[in-house]
């Protein structure tokens, strides 16, 4: 089989091989690579399985603390607006008490009526002249 190289190109030792070897030698080259490809795919395979399981445990765990915070803090909310609620339930009480009993105070004052606030605080003596003794 002729060189299909130049002359200038060939070196006198070095030899062409038969095409049925250099297929040979590419297929146990493509067979290495495809072996390493497969070895490396399976490892990167077993990688990201073991991170996406990490990932979901990690995952179920925050869920399960954020959902606890949340039960504490709804629960801390409630108990604070029912505290709120009754300290202002119970300062409206006080003021309504106030109220009512300045409302009675003044019917008492109006049903005595004009009689009462005529009458003198003070009853006054006439006072005698100086000089009769």
């Amino acid at each position: 089989m002729p060189n299909p190289l130049p002359g200038w190109m060939i070196r006198e030792d070095q030899k062409m091989k038969p095409l049925s070897e250099s297929l040979r030698d590419l297929a146990a080259r493509v067979q290495q690579f495809e072996e390493s490809s497969a070895a490396t795919r399976e490892k990167n395979v077993a990688a990201l399985q073991a991170k996406k399981e990490d990932l979901a445990a990690t995952f179920g765990h925050e869920g399960k603390e954020i959902e606890k915070t949340a039960a504490e803090l709804r629960e801390a909310a409630q108990s604070w607006w029912a505290d709120t609620r009754e300290a202002l339930e119970r300062q409206i009480g006080l003021v309504r008490a106030d109220f009512e009993k300045w409302q009675t105070e003044l019917k008492t004052q109006h049903a005595t009526g004009p009689a009462a606030e005529s009458k003198p605080a003070v009853e006054s003596k006439p006072v005698e002249p100086a000089g009769k003794s």
